[in-house]
Formats: structure tokens, sequence, C-alpha cells
């Protein structure tokens, strides 16, 4: 499912992929920085194109996925570069997810 979530760009969209009981968000550039956007999602960030929606923006993707417990990549996120999303205070803090190397498949 396309997810509206301007404010980087106009027209950015975020994505929701679903598999196996599994749901994905797909953030693109709506996350761009990570220790920013989470640690302080209040922050209007300088790359943003509209950067009181961009705060708009952070705030609503974290809440979702906190709330609803998803799975969560984009564009500029360390290693394995897939992860959760919990609530910290103010913020919000990044979980990666384990990596497991299985040569196998």
């Amino acid at each position: 499912m396309a997810l509206d979530t301007p404010g980087h760009t106009p027209g950015h969209m975020s994505v929701l992929v679903a598999s196996g009981g599994v749901t994905m968000l797909v953030t693109g550039d709506a996350l761009a920085n990570i220790h920013f956007a989470f640690d302080h999602p209040d922050w209007q960030m300088i790359w943003d194109h509209d950067r009181e929606l961009g705060v708009k923006t952070r705030k609503s993707l974290l809440d979702r996925a906190t709330h609803d417990r998803l799975l969560v990549t984009g564009y500029h996120y360390p290693f394995p570069g897939v992860g959760h999303v919990v609530k910290e205070g103010d913020g919000f803090r990044w979980l990666p997810a384990e990596w497991v190397w299985d040569r196998e498949t």
C-alpha cells in the first residue's frame, strides 16, 4: 500500500509491504537520518523541502511503526538496514534486526 509521506520532497511516498504475516514499512527518504529523525522527530531538517510537513510526516511514520510493530527499512539506514522502532522518552530508538548469514539460501 502506498502512503503519502510529503515533506522531504513534494510527492514523496512510502510503502507498506506485507507477506507471511509480517508488514514492512519502506520509508524512502522520509526518515533519512535515523539519529536526528528518531531522537528528535520534532526537529526541522534543512534538507526537507517543506520542513513543517517533514516533522509531521516523521512523527506519523514513527508512531505508526511503533504502534503497529512494523519492520522498517529506508535509505541511509546502517547495516543491516532493517529493524524496528520503539518509543523512548520524547523520541524513538532504532533496533536493528539481527543479521543471520545463511549461505544455503
